[in-house]
């Protein structure tokens, strides 16, 4: 039942994006506020989703009722997709579908990094599904999907690059994600070179030979 109202809770924003373009009031600018719209929501969710990816890193405790939230990871990164097709969709359409909106592509900073961003989604929403998994092997499809922290960081910087007006709420957004990341990225660092190393306080069972110190 919860990862029913779940998957409808998630697609709320769309819902309301449509019966404001039919029954609503969009503004002197439509096109605009829902291109604001669905790059807004759609960093959200992408955030929301890393949260919860940090939290497994840092191994927490799941109540039995929250885990619904675990199974459906790939649910919410296919829809922060699906929305990033609507906001290029909106890109375009502000430019009047017209070859100047690809030029800016490849020409202005902040689309260039959001351009990078789209791409990496692209092939991590194509590789969402059992599937996917199966032909590339489990640990293959991991480092692939890992790549989101790329596209989360191509993200970021095309936020603060775009997002002048606002720029204190989305520069402690980022801030904060990136601190949780790195923190989560330097756990990960110091459990490897504990492995490497081994055990603290075990040694090696000598046979009374005296072996020698490197």
């Amino acid at each position: 039942m919860a990862s029913w109202v779940y998957r409808i809770a998630l697609l709320i924003p769309l819902f309301y994006w449509v019966s404001q373009i039919f029954f609503g009031d969009l503004g002197a600018e439509p096109t605009k506020t829902l291109s604001h719209w669905t790059g807004e929501m759609a960093l959200y969710y992408l955030w929301f989703n890393l949260a919860i990816g940090a939290l497994i890193g840092f191994s927490f405790r799941w109540p039995a009722w929250s885990r619904f939230l675990l199974r459906h990871r790939r649910y919410l990164g296919v829809l922060t997709f699906l929305i990033l097709v609507i906001h290029l969709f909106m890109y375009f359409a502000l430019e009047a579908f017209e070859f100047n909106a690809l030029e800016q592509i490849v020409t202005k900073t902040y689309l260039i990094f959001g351009s990078l961003a789209w791409l990496i989604l692209l092939v991590l929403a194509l590789t969402s599904n059992n599937i996917s998994i199966r032909k590339l092997g489990g640990r293959r499809w991991k480092q692939i999907h890992r790549t989101v922290y790329l596209a989360s960081f191509f993200v970021s910087i095309h936020v603060l690059l775009i997002e002048k007006t606002d720029l204190i709420k989305y520069g402690a957004l980022v801030s904060l994600l990136w601190i949780v990341q790195l923190t989560r990225f330097a756990r990960f660092l110091k459990k490897k070179m504990q492995k490497k190393s081994g055990p603290k306080g075990r040694r090696p069972k000598s046979s009374g030979a005296v072996s020698p110190v490197n």
